[in-house]
């Protein structure tokens, strides 16, 4: 380890194409730690653009190139975003001279599947000094994947930036909102809104919308830009987000961007809800693919404009609580400054 004034770390995300890129660590402004960004070899592709889910060799390449130039700035650490980045990272620091500290933001893998990946995964796994999951339920499933002590990982809610819009709910063409393509059960919510016979518009891509079933009381939508997609969010009357994934999390951001909003949020228990919904106070959870529990839900939401009202003011509070930038920036410091103190005592306890 480096003895400095300064604690230098690399921060590694797909999604930083280039110099302008924000994240969390523009945030932090302690004076003991900075930060390079290292921007990719290649454009970031959203997810929604994706054709297939799985990693390309052409892309896992692009990250490996990224993870080789964090690296060759000998940092004391590097911050990795996704899980490609951090096994590439902990591949490098595996078989290589340079032995930084490595945090894993963002470490969700989508599917806990045994084969390939798990053992790529567990090749690297004890390189990674922390991984940041965004479900406290997580913790232990990740922890059992990867074959680690619980005491690697962290929860901390995925944060959303300050949307740029206020609330404008359109009054005269009430509608429920859904949307996103990630493990969604749009099945469920199908025959809810079709029961309940309430304008509904789903948002997710092409060719999850020829799957489903038409439906009367239905508009189907895709390939819209995200600033598109928050302001359909904002003139909503309620957000649904029924999920079908019940081993790790999905839907945050839909669910998240809604609250940050004010717009009431209905939602799958689940994993991915874990950790952020408070039923009844700032959004309602409803049992997964169970038709009779939504629908009762909706109706009960749809009807009440008082409890509208104030489950959309409570999720603006807990939104700014606890799933701003500045609440996730303030988690990061700490992991960063822990590792750090930890490591500087180790050094000194054997000098």
């Amino acid at each position: 380890m480096k003895m400095s004034s300064r604690f230098q770390w690399a921060v590694a995300a797909p999604y930083f194409d280039n110099p302008p890129a924000k994240w969390l660590d523009d945030l932090i402004t302690d004076e003991r730690l900075s930060f390079e960004k290292i921007f990719t070899p290649r454009s970031h592709m959203s997810w929604h653009s994706r054709k297939s889910a799985v990693t390309s060799s052409s892309e896992w390449l692009t990250h490996l190139r990224q993870a080789f130039q964090a690296f060759r700035r000998r940092p004391d650490g590097v911050i990795t975003s996704f899980p490609q980045l951090a096994m590439c990272a902990g591949l490098i620091k595996k078989f290589g001279r340079s032995k930084p500290a490595i945090i894993a933001y963002n470490y969700n893998l989508g599917e806990l599947r045994a084969g390939r990946r798990q053992k790529l995964a567990r090749l690297v796994a004890d390189q990674i000094d922390i991984y940041v999951v965004h479900s406290p339920q997580e913790v232990e499933s990740y922890a059992e994947y990867l074959g680690l002590p619980r005491e690697r990982f962290r929860f901390v809610p995925l944060q959303r930036g300050q949307i740029p819009l206020g609330r404008q709910e359109d009054s005269e063409k009430p509608f429920i909102l859904a949307m996103g393509s990630a493990k969604r059960d749009y099945p469920t919510l199908l025959k809810a809104v079709d029961e309940l016979g309430i304008p509904t518009v789903i948002v997710t891509k092409a060719a999850d919308i020829q799957a489903l079933p038409a439906s009367p009381h239905v508009r189907f939508l895709s390939d819209l830009s995200q600033m598109e997609c928050l302001e359909l969010l904002s003139r909503a009357r309620i957000s649904v987000t029924p999920l079908s994934n019940l081993q790790t999390a999905s839907g945050q951001i839909t669910f998240v961007n809604a609250m940050q909003l004010g717009v009431p949020v209905i939602a799958t228990r689940s994993p991915g809800t874990d950790g952020y919904i408070d039923h009844e106070h700032d959004g309602l959870l409803v049992e997964a693919g169970n038709v009779q529990d939504l629908t009762g839900q909706i109706r009960r939401l749809w009807n009440d404009a008082h409890f509208r009202d104030v489950l959309g003011q409570n999720a603006l509070h807990t939104a700014a609580a606890r799933f701003s930038d500045k609440a996730a920036a303030q988690s990061l410091q700490e992991m960063v400054l822990g590792l750090q103190i930890g490591e500087a005592r180790a050094f000194r306890a054997a000098s």
